[in-house]
């Protein structure tokens, strides 16, 4: 076993013990911050489980053991047999295999370990980001073009920092949930685009978040995960008919040792300065938990959902809990959004996208060929 803290090792090693008979498992392997060995104290324990069941969907579970909060994150043993999906790259590449039947994984790392770092490698990632901030660029102004500027506003954001995420994979800058300002940031002073990261804490206002907002955020995100919570308790039945992706994500999200991880990990980054990256933190999970919620509540009443006005879908299907919907409209600082600022951060996220493309492949040249 790694070295590793002695109360994780020894809870690791149960685990694994108790996934190697399971027929499914093909291996496990931990990744994420403890097999980097830049984890904190409260950081969750990372693992790759290889499953070899008959699914297309990565998925992750939540489990509390020995005291810790142990990530499982499912992916399909036949992604390592074709192209691999460039969203795994990183979890192979850092990787510290603990279990594998039939060295599925080894071959797997030891390739990612050639290629992970080459300017093709880079160039499918990439990509693969440019791919995700046009969708979302898309959805916002679809949203904006409907009356829908909170959900303009929302998808506007999401396409900005899926943008960012280029700059992160040419600096080969691990992503990191919790440190993902901090890995903007870096990457962008290293490509000497420190201009792109600046124009996104203004556009997102995360450059005006304190201590007393990121307080407040967290509250409001507790307040709204007990509502979900309890609603979705009431209709387990459903939520095993709905699809296997949104069925997943709210187990994970719904799970009281997930929220009880989470606001410890996001209550020490406000604790320790870091105000803007646990407002971030929160607003991205927020907005993920909101999407999948939104589908299960369509589902249970029968009910058309847009995609593209998901705040103003949420906000129907909430109208028998409209503190719901309000809290969530204050978390993520919705109340004052309206058609001309909406606009606004629209345009503006679209030239940073322009920028960002434009350069994109230069950049890489630059910082990969020569290093």
């Amino acid at each position: 076993m790694l070295t590793l803290p002695e109360k994780i090792r020894r809870t690791l090693e149960k685990v694994v013990k108790k996934m190697m008979i399971e027929e499914n498992v093909y291996g496990v392997g931990l990744f994420g911050s403890w097999s980097r060995g830049d984890a904190s104290a409260l950081s969750d324990v990372d693992l790759l489980i290889l499953d070899g069941a008959n699914y297309a969907y990565e998925f992750v579970e939540r489990r509390e053991t020995g005291g810790l909060f142990v990530d499982l994150d499912h992916i399909p043993k036949k992604w390592l047999h074709g192209l691999i999906p460039p969203e795994i790259d990183q979890k192979l590449y850092e990787m510290q295999i603990l279990y594998d039947r039939d060295w599925s994984l080894a071959n797997a790392k030891l390739l990612m370990a050639k290629s992970y770092s080459s300017p093709e490698r880079v160039d499918i990632r990439t990509e693969s980001h440019i791919v995700d901030s046009d969708i979302y660029l898309s959805r916002a102004t679809s949203a904006l073009s409907k009356g829908d500027f909170q959900s303009a506003s929302i998808f506007a954001t999401t396409a900005l920092e899926s943008i960012l995420k280029v700059l992160v994979e040419i600096a080969l800058e691990p992503f990191s949930n919790s440190r993902m300002l901090e890995k903007l940031e870096v990457s962008a002073e290293k490509l000497g685009v420190k201009e792109a990261f600046n124009e996104y804490m203004r556009i997102t206002a995360l450059n005006t978040v304190d201590s007393a907002k990121a307080k407040d955020k967290l509250k409001f995100y507790k307040a709204v995960w007990e509502e979900m919570y309890a609603v979705v308790r009431q209709n387990l039945q459903e939520l095993e008919r709905i699809h296997f992706r949104v069925k997943t994500k709210l187990k994970y999200y719904l799970n009281p040792a997930f929220l009880q991880g989470f606001v410890a990990r996001v209550g020490f980054l406000i604790d320790s300065g870091k105000a803007a990256e646990a407002s971030r933190c929160l607003d991205n999970t927020l907005i993920d938990l909101v999407e999948n919620y939104a589908w299960f509540k369509a589902s249970t009443t029968k009910t058309k959902m847009d995609y593209t006005t998901l705040m103003r879908s949420f906000k129907r299907l909430e109208e028998k809990n409209p503190k719901n919907y309000n809290n969530v409209i204050k978390l993520l600082n919705l109340e004052d959004v309206n058609e001309r600022t909406a606009k606004e951060k629209i345009e503006r996220t679209r030239q940073v996208m322009l920028k960002i493309r434009g350069q994109r492949k230069v950049l890489i040249k630059n910082h990969l060929l020569k290093s």
